[in-house]
């Protein structure tokens, strides 16, 4: 080399065309063979890394692709592979990335080795290597390193063309990024809920009631789940309808089954939680608010023509007489006009001698089942009329309606003083083989005491109901629900000969558990007996007294939040009554014997993938190294002639020449510094490497 620090490129030919021009050099001429067949250019090694390559890291890519896509089906919520349950199961899903993301790495790091291996033969007989760097690079030919030896081996000098330099550097990146596969695929792995595959389970048919005793004074013991198939909420003139509101509850008894069940199909019980709530013509009415005695309104509601949707069979009697409790007011209410919270419940059918029916109701009444019942909604509006009435009966009258509301006055003055809405609703079930589903686990939200308002906090309930707003939009997956299958797909549920499962039980049950609900309504007795209250409940944040049968707090405050929030005695009303029917039915359930089999799926809690980011990024490593083997791969066909991969004698032999021989004589006890030292001394000489083949 020139003391300048100029270097002198040499390029590997296969012959010198000229040797008249050198006849030392044409002393030193081999035999030149003919070029070679590109297949005997590459030994054994480089062939099955070719060829056993590419099918290792395309099973291996398709194996984790199919995983990630099995678990993203199994978080939303579709049945996943039989296969992929049993890798998540036995807790092999680390392992299976593990062994595959090091097959990965292995062919990685093989295939990196050829390609340096093909470079440096593309670098010695195209653009040529500095002279003393030719036997580093011919060299890599045979040993197939790592193509970041090209440059620690010549001092981050590769000499090379800018598009091989490249194509190096890219694939050193790769290498080194590769040694972290496993922790870039393992990085979309967490704690997953993924649906189960479907087996059979027990569960118990409501086939029987028995007389709970549940009471109004207690609060329920959960917020309980249930599938839900339901319509829209109708707001017309004069009358507010909830829609269809299938509700199909959960045969288990533990929190666990309820909230992690991702699919049922068989005998399940199911309601109609519809309720309609019109303003209601009313007729002979009378405040009754003696001292001592218990306040109530009385009335008539003539059944005549009455409008949509307030339907009556077809031999209704005249009038459908009240006589309904209302909360007992106090001295402190006379100094405020708020009555925020004072409401009763009543249900007048105490006689049991007429029939509502609400429009196509889930069972068809007959002789031993009532479709639909009537319940009334007394609001107060205006305590200081109420008080005013003290000692007498007036006669009241209605002075205006209000949406689904009629305005009742106190009779002298005509102050506004009450607001009724009478609402039907359907109180029997049925047991049906039906269908339901969710794509995440279900939420049974627990009441908690809000200290700042001194009343429960029902916003999560009331959103899991669909009442938080007066046109609920949230999907069954945010209220924490099931989806039930459509009505269509329902199949009547023909019971097994079962011990005690007789079908004329279950016939039954849809009046038993109506009559169940209704006797646990509270009854009043008045003091002087002179007449008769209809059964019904106090929902009453003031007057919270159980002597007047004042429901309990949780009860109350469902009511009047959905109340407020939605202004619709339809839905506060549906709310409230659900409530009480699931305490009823979860109540009977623990005592129910003769399960029958049901399909079921239930979520799991593992650690899968739950992403797609850390594979993806995996796969452009794997995509791009399989980029840069092809072009290499090319390359080395197209540009080169002599140069063999794997071969050491050959490296040994095209390095020997009349320029290399000095080199040789000194090197054999100087390190490779020594050597450019010694060599920079001499004149650059402008001859090339000849080709040495035996």
């Amino acid at each position: 080399m020139a003391p300048s620090g100029t270097r002198e490129y040499i390029s590997l030919e296969a012959l010198n065309r000229n040797p008249e021009n050198n006849d030392d050099e044409a002393e030193e001429e081999q035999p030149h063979c003919k070029r070679s067949n590109i297949w005997h250019r590459i030994d054994i090694t480089s062939v099955l890394t070719i060829f056993l390559g590419l099918p290792i890291l395309l099973l291996a890519v398709t194996l984790l692709a199919l995983f990630w896509h099995e678990s993203m089906k199994a978080i939303d919520g579709a049945e996943p592979g039989i296969y992929w349950v049993r890798i998540v199961n036995a807790g092999w899903a680390a392992q299976l990335v593990t062994v595959c993301t090091t097959s990965i790495r292995t062919v990685v790091d093989f295939q990196a080795g050829l390609a340096t291996a093909m470079v440096a033969g593309i670098a010695l007989e195209t653009t040529g290597v500095p002279l003393l760097q030719s036997s580093f690079f011919s060299m890599l030919r045979a040993f197939k390193v790592a193509p970041s030896n090209i440059w620690t081996g010549t001092d981050f000098q590769p000499h090379m063309s800018r598009y091989i330099y490249a194509l190096v550097l890219i694939e050193v990146l790769v290498t080194a990024a590769s040694q972290f596969l496993s922790t870039i695929f393992l990085s979309d792995f967490t704690n997953g809920t993924f649906s189960q595959r479907s087996n059979s389970t027990n569960v118990s048919v409501l086939y029987t009631t028995y007389n709970t005793g549940v009471a109004w004074t207690r609060p329920p013991a959960a917020s309980w789940t249930f599938a839900e198939l339901s319509e829209s909420f109708d707001n017309r003139s004069g009358f507010h309808d909830t829609g269809h509101t299938f509700r199909a509850f959960l045969p288990f008894e533990g929190e666990a089954q309820r909230t992690k069940l991702r699919r049922l199909r068989g005998p399940t019980t199911v309601m109609d939680h519809r309720v309609v709530c019109a303003s209601p013509p009313l007729i002979n009415l009378n405040l009754n608010a003696t001292l001592g005695d218990l306040v109530h309104l009385s009335g008539q509601i003539p059944t005549k023509d009455l409008a949509y949707p307030l339907l009556i069979d077809s031999d209704p009697r005249p009038y459908i007489n009240f006589t309904c409790h209302l909360p007992m007011p106090t001295t402190k209410d006379n100094n405020t006009k708020s009555t925020v919270g004072e409401t009763s419940l009543c249900f007048p059918s105490s006689r049991f001698n007429w029939t509502v029916l609400n429009e196509d109701p889930l069972i068809q009444p007959n002789g031993s089942s009532w479709a639909s019942s009537l319940f009334m909604v007394l609001d107060v509006v205006f305590h200081p009329a109420i008080l005013s009435t003290l000692g007498h009966a007036p006669a009241v009258q209605t002075i205006r309606t209000d949406g689904p509301w009629a305005i009742v006055s106190n009779g002298s003055v005509h102050i506004e003083t009450l607001r009724v809405s009478a609402c039907l609703t359907n109180l029997a079930m049925q047991t049906l083989n039906v269908g339901m589903n969710s794509k995440s686990d279900s939420l049974e939200p627990k009441l908690t005491w809000d200290h700042h308002t001194g009343s429960y906090n029902t916003e999560l309930p009331r959103l899991q109901l669909g009442v938080s707003s007066p046109s609920n939009t949230n999907s069954t997956n945010h209220r924490g629900i099931l989806t039930l299958d459509p009505r269509s797909q329902w199949e009547i549920f023909d019971p097994p000969d079962t011990p005690g499962l007789s079908t004329l039980a279950l016939g039954d049950a849809p009046n038993s558990f109506f009559m169940d609900v209704l006797s646990n309504f509270p009854a009043f007795f008045p003091s002087d007996l002179s007449y008769t209250v209809d059964r019904g409940v106090t929902l009453s944040r003031i007057s919270q007294s159980a002597t007047y049968n004042n429901a309990h707090s949780t009860h109350t405050d469902l009511f009047q939040d959905t109340l407020m929030t939605t202004a619709s005695p339809a839905l506060a009303l549906q709310a409230t009554l659900t409530r009480i029917y699931q305490m009823t039915y979860y109540e009977q359930l623990v005592r129910l014997s003769s399960p029958v089999a049901a399909e079921t799926a239930f979520s799991l809690t593992a650690t899968i993938p739950v992403r797609w980011t850390g594979f993806m990024l995996g796969l452009v490593l794997i995509g791009v190294h399989s980029v840069i083997m092809v072009v290499v791969i090319v390359l080395f066909v197209r540009s080169t002639e002599i140069s063999f991969i794997g071969s050491y004698w050959q490296t040994v032999a095209q390095v020997v020449s009349k320029e290399t021989r000095p080199i040789l004589k000194q090197a054999d006890r100087m390190d490779d510094g020594a050597v450019m030292m010694d060599d920079s001394e001499q004149p650059p000489s402008p001859t090339r490497i000849q080709e040495r083949m035996s």
